[in-house]
């Protein structure tokens, strides 16, 4: 048996096509997926019937059994799941690399067994980050290759705080040719501990700031933020005319209060508390005033978010858009059977339930590891055309 050619290396958000060939017709082959990230290993198995050709095609395959059960080219990348104590210990084969993924398959009698490993990336070639800590900003940015100017991003991410999540996002942004600032704006050493009164003019200064870059096109800035992070992002585009374009994961389109709520709002603009609400139904008290964005505007859903209700929360800006003749292009993706962790794609979605990392709280994403998996992957090569678009003249992925 032996694969068709794959790369050694490659962006996470690359997918691949993966053909399994030279397998006797009709066997059974099992396909398994790993990696490993400190003592945790991440692992997908999937068992198929090798056609009369002998081959397995995951792009058209679905298979017999195994962690997913229908026609996905890369399930095997979704559906691992996270494995700890003496069973991950006992995995072996595995690089010590948490971004280098091992591909097996084995027919299901051990007579061949082959393999490839391939490290998947957020920094595409040439692309380059360093830390920000200029004018009171917390942050990373990251910058494509060439002397520019460069289309520019502001990345936020939600209520988890710090830069984890939008580092990532930042990262495999620049490395299809966007200056990318990922801006943390509380929980990293010298921000408050909480979203809590979160200045607004913090993220002014940001703007200001990634404008000014030497490989910056300043008149084509873009922000993307999820959860908090993508209310955030409505909320400055009605703020900030320089801001040309949003794009919003799981958002709201009214203003919440601090997380953990303590009574106070998450924001503040001149000093003042913006006004909140907790209720869906304060539409006209707390809701965003979306039709003051200068530009187009995405927003992407899940209908079975389980954290916050993000498809009706996405509604409220929809439906103000509407009221007002909003001049530039909307979208609102909504995905059915996705939860709450839309992002980049390719990733594992299995893991439903987690521990909120500043509230403690026990959280559910909601949705199912394929429907959230799905809505994964084909939101985020229309957002990278939907983005493409708004800043005219970027260039392709």
């Amino acid at each position: 048996m032996k694969f068709d050619t794959l790369p050694t290396q490659c962006l996470v958000d690359h997918s691949l096509e993966i053909r399994v060939r030279g397998a006797v017709p009709g066997e059974a082959v099992v396909l398994k997926l790993g990696n490993r990230f400190k003592s945790t290993v991440f692992l997908s198995e999937a068992t198929f019937e090798a056609d009369a050709a002998g081959v397995i095609d995951l792009v058209a395959h679905a298979p017999i059994s195994g962690s997913y059960d229908s026609v996905n080219a890369m399930g095997l990348f979704w559906s691992r799941v996270p494995i700890t104590g003496e069973l991950a210990a006992a995995i072996s084969g595995l690089s010590d690399d948490p971004l280098t993924t091992t591909l097996t398959a084995e027919s299901a009698d051990g007579r061949q067994s082959i393999s490839h490993a391939i490290r998947r990336v957020y920094l595409g070639p040439g692309v380059t980050s360093r830390a920000v800590d200029a004018n009171g900003l917390v942050g990373k940015l990251f910058e494509p290759p060439g002397t520019g100017p460069h289309p520019a991003l502001l990345v936020l991410g939600g209520s988890g705080g710090g830069i984890e999540w939008s580092q990532e996002t930042a990262a495999l942004m620049a490395s299809h040719g966007y200056l990318s600032l990922a801006l943390a704006y509380f929980a990293a050493e010298g921000l408050p501990p909480t979203l809590d009164r979160i200045p607004l003019e913090y993220f002014g200064t940001a703007l200001q700031w990634l404008a000014a870059q030497p490989t910056a096109a300043a008149d084509r800035i873009g922000v993307i933020g999820a959860s908090r992070g993508g209310e955030l992002a409505l909320l400055l585009g009605a703020s900030y005319p320089v801001i040309r374009t949003v794009v919003a994961y799981v958002p709201s389109g009214i203003v919440h209060g601090a997380y953990p709520e303590n009574g106070f709002s998450a924001w503040t603009l001149g000093g003042k508390e913006i006004p909140f609400s907790e209720s869906s139904s304060a539409e006209e008290r707390a809701g965003i005033a979306v039709e003051r964005i200068n530009g187009s505007v995405l927003m992407i859903s899940g209908i079975d978010d389980q954290l916050w209700p993000s498809t009706e929360l996405t509604d409220i800006a929809v439906r103000r858009f509407q009221r007002n003749n909003f001049p530039h292009r909307v979208e609102h993706l909504r995905y059915k059977s996705a939860g709450h962790s839309i992002g980049w794609p390719n990733g594992p979605t299995t893991t439903l339930h987690f521990r909120h990392p500043v509230s403690g709280e026990e959280m559910n994403a909601g949705g199912t590891p394929e429907g959230t998996a799905r809505a994964r992957s084909d939101s985020w090569a229309r957002m990278l055309e939907f983005v493409r678009d708004a800043l005219a003249g970027t260039p392709p992925p």
